[in-house]
């Protein structure tokens, strides 16, 4: 019985080396597939960022392409809007003539409004210009009167009104603008020349008296 506890036990002991040996292998598996899932998941990780930035991107290209074919559309509306203020003012200076001119002018009025309300809703507003200093970004001068009441390049009126979209300038104001006198130029008197005398005639004429 002795015998056979001892061939057993030299049994176990010769399969410990070859447990062992198994172990580290399963531990060298282990560790590489602990390594692969790192690196998919970090590929996954980078993935999900380049997608975020891909959405990200076609969404900023789609809100551009969106401001600059509203934009296009309203710079293309802004000579209606002009003439319909001009019809605008011409109903003004008739309103006072009957009824039906004023409720004609209060309709228009109400109209016009409803235009601008709406346009200042998606990014258009206009900018005043008079009194102010001659800015090329948002100017184009039409004009320059002399005159000594205002600083040179100050706006003095605006031929055309200027429009901003979104914080950029849609459309230059078409203005007229100061500028400083021109000095008259003074013409001097001509300094005629003097003819000197002859002493050796004068001496003669004398000796001859």
């Amino acid at each position: 019985m002795l015998g056979a506890i001892v061939t057993e036990n030299k049994g176990r002991a010769s399969l410990y080396p070859k447990l062992r040996q198994r172990l580290k292998e399963l531990l060298g598996r282990a560790d590489f597939q602990q390594k692969l899932a790192d690196e998919n998941f970090d590929k996954y990780l980078r993935s999900m960022a380049e997608l975020d930035n891909f959405r990200k991107r076609v969404a900023k290209e789609y809100l551009e392409k969106e401001a600059e074919a509203n934009r296009n559309l309203i710079a293309k509306l802004l000579p209606v809007l002009d003439n319909f203020d001009r019809a605008l003012e011409a109903a003004r200076n008739h309103a006072d003539k009957s009824e039906s001119m004023e409720s004609f002018y209060q309709g228009i009025k109400l109209i016009d409004q409803q235009i601008h309300d709406l346009l200042e809703q998606e990014g258009l507003k206009g900018f005043n210009s008079k009194g102010e200093e001659f800015d090329p970004n948002r100017h184009d001068a039409m004009l320059a009167i002399e005159t000594d009441e205002h600083e040179p390049d100050t706006v003095l009126d605006e031929i055309e009104k200027g429009f901003a979209y979104r914080g950029k300038v849609l459309r230059h104001a078409r203005v007229t603008v100061s500028k400083r006198r021109t000095p008259l130029k003074v013409k001097e008197p001509e300094n005629r020349a003097v003819p000197e005398e002859d002493g050796e005639g004068s001496e003669t004429e004398a000796n001859g008296d």
